[in-house]
């Protein structure tokens, strides 16, 4: 949680993801346009990929399209928030510019972030240390680089927003996750019992490690977080 002033909510979160991991559907929400169609609902669509419980399993997961932001520091720090505050309110500009220009809506996602060094032989995060990271942000097909790149110019001239988000896909294909409570301090010892649960299927891990935060990062204390916590695996 922040430290001085009030705290502000990550709009992904204005209504809780449990609501957003569960629901396809619902009342309309507060701008709706008459004849637009249903709101893609990514986390229901995916669901067993954001299913998560205390003991790590093996899932599949799809390529995924995101609105992205680099970055370093201290996980849940001052940093770390400031600029997954920015990247949700950009994404929800996007969805304002889809509804008018495609009569399409999509429910805001929750924050997902890949943590550590890029393309680095193993997996290791220290959260005692500055920790490099890519916020993501799930869209859909329809919000496109087009729309990004006019909006970014046009907050960018205003002096808001960040300055170099991006689009990209993400292809993690089989991957271990399991549900972690608690601060990022503790996240190494799930990572350790991932690795556990990968060796004993005779896998082993790859990639970045990746979380999902089921619960608001700025509004909720660290000892409350609610993540999933994501490795990628392969056959050894």
């Amino acid at each position: 949680m922040r430290k001085g002033g009030p705290a502000r909510s990550l709009p992904a979160f204005s209504q809780g993801i449990e609501r957003t991991a569960s629901t396809s559907g619902g009342a309309a929400s507060r701008g709706y346009v008459a004849g637009m169609s249903a709101r893609v609902d990514l986390v229901a669509l995916h669901a067993e990929e954001y299913a998560a419980g205390r003991t790590p399993r093996v899932v599949p997961t799809t390529p995924a399209r995101y609105l992205s932001l680099d970055g370093a520091g201290q996980v849940h720090g001052d940093l770390f928030l400031e600029q997954a505050l920015e990247l949700s309110a950009l994404l929800r500009d996007l969805r304002a510019r889809a509804r008018r220009e495609t009569g399409k809506d999509f429910r805001l996602p929750p924050l997902e972030a890949l943590l550590g060094v890029p393309r680095a032989p193993g997996v290791e995060v220290d959260p005692r240390c500055a920790v490099p990271w890519k916020l993501l942000l799930r869209i859909p097909a329809f919000v496109r680089s087009s729309d990004l790149a006019a909006l970014a110019g046009e907050r960018a001239g205003n002096g808001h927003g960040p300055a170099s988000p991006r689009i990209e896909e993400l292809r993690e294909g089989r991957c271990i996750q399991a549900l972690h409570l608690g601060s990022f301090a503790g996240v190494p010892g799930t990572v350790d019992r991932l690795r556990r649960a990968a060796a004993d299927q005779d896998l082993a891990v790859r990639g970045r490690l990746h979380q999902v935060w089921l619960s608001d990062p700025a509004r909720t204390s660290a000892e409350k977080h609610r993540t999933v916590v994501r490795l990628p695996v392969k056959a050894r």
